[in-house]
């Protein structure tokens, strides 16, 4: 059971312990330096580093008893929800802070003076508000991380609401909500976790491939921001270049579902059939831009079984060259209310159901890597 931090009690300033020439506070561009490890995408911006996606987040290590980490909400639509894990402890069972204010500061306390691992990464989505680490400051002082996840497979994880864990902590009839949503209970998560993996989100509720109930039109889709830093709370897409600095090893795509229900199946005749070939035509792209960019990952395009949209897709992948179609496959997940599991929060699927289609997943990367 996770505890919940949700307090705003006033922080007392920390006494150092360390000699002086030792880091006890981290601010500026040591934010994005050897003392901090990034988990997905981030950039500075007047000496904060800025995350947009879910899934996103850093890990410090440092010799003292107690860590203040200091965060901002900008552009607010809902209370944005983290997992900790101290001295790695699961992300799923330790301690969850909210952020509430425009600043925020949250302490974490450890039983002994010594070497300790503080993590946190963010459950909650884009539209939620925009976040940004502003300083981490400890009693005793900041190590360099030794990166020991240089030789961990790299996960990039795309989508809308079903790979970020929309309402998969509650339960039908609820609607969808901060505090009963998390990316961390998510397939494509509980797959990169199963393999010890690095993760990178480029993902948002509502969201297609090529069109969605973010915008019909097709300006800010999944595809255009999959060369972005990341979405913000009004659901645009940040013009800001990324870099692609991490190449993964795996990309999980569950992706098409609102580019049928928001866009599609509201269409008949021609124009219905036009938006298809659209949808396919971005399906092709998609796939051979992230071939070109990754050519040794192997892509895993998820759909659950019959969807109008993975079928659509499929019939594109099918149609690949064989050195492409080596490395992309079609994985059915389970769906919503599969085995008799009830549903989530806003008629997606629960946290049992993510268990299951990870399940599935972790099969086909097992059957076609060599990722042990």
């Amino acid at each position: 059971m996770a505890f919940l931090l949700v307090g705003c009690e006033t922080i007392n300033p920390i006494d150092p312990i360390a000699p002086e020439e030792k880091l006890t506070l981290l601010e500026g561009s040591n934010l994005d330096s050897e003392y901090i490890y990034w988990y997905g995408r981030h950039q500075e911006i007047e000496d904060s580093q800025y995350f947009y996606y879910t899934a996103t987040g850093f890990k410090a290590n440092f010799t003292g008893r107690v860590v203040d980490i200091t965060l901002s909400l900008e552009d607010k639509n809902n209370d944005i929800y983290f997992s900790v894990s101290k001295d790695g402890s699961d992300l799923l069972d330790d301690e969850v802070i909210i952020l509430s204010e425009a600043t925020q500061s949250f302490r974490f306390s450890f039983d002994t003076y010594g070497d300790h691992e503080i993590k946190i990464i963010k459950r909650s989505e884009p539209e939620d508000g925009i976040t940004s680490l502003v300083s981490l400051e400890t009693n005793g002082s900041f190590n360099e991380i030794v990166d020991l996840e240089s030789d961990a497979p790299h996960f990039l994880i795309m989508g809308a609401s079903g790979i970020s864990g929309h309402g998969a902590l509650g339960y039908p009839g609820q609607p969808r909500t901060t505090e009963n949503s998390s990316s961390l209970h998510s397939f494509g998560y509980l797959s990169a976790s199963h393999f010890n993996g690095t993760y990178e989100f480029v993902s948002n509720s509502g969201w297609g491939l090529a069109f969605g109930y973010n915008d019909t039109s097709g300006e800010n889709n999944i595809y255009k921001a999959y060369d972005a830093i990341g979405i913000d709370s009004n659901q645009d897409i940040i013009d800001v270049t990324y870099d692609h600095q991490m190449i993964p090893d795996v990309i999980i795509i569950n992706v098409g579902g609102n580019d049928y229900s928001a866009v599609i199946n509201r269409l008949s005749g021609f124009e219905k059939d036009q938006k298809i070939q659209e949808f396919k035509a971005m399906v092709a792209a998609f796939i051979l831009k992230l071939r070109e960019d990754a050519p040794e990952a192997h892509i895993f395009w998820t759909m659950t079984d019959g969807s109008l949209n993975g079928t659509a897709a499929t019939q594109v992948i099918n149609l690949l060259d064989p050195d492409d179609l080596a490395c992309v496959h079609v994985v059915v997940i389970k769906q919503v209310g599969d085995d008799g599991d009830l549903a989530g929060a806003h008629n997606h699927a629960s946290y049992i159901t993510h268990q299951k289609s990870a399940d599935l997943i972790i099969e086909a990367i097992n059957l076609y890597t060599n990722i042990q």
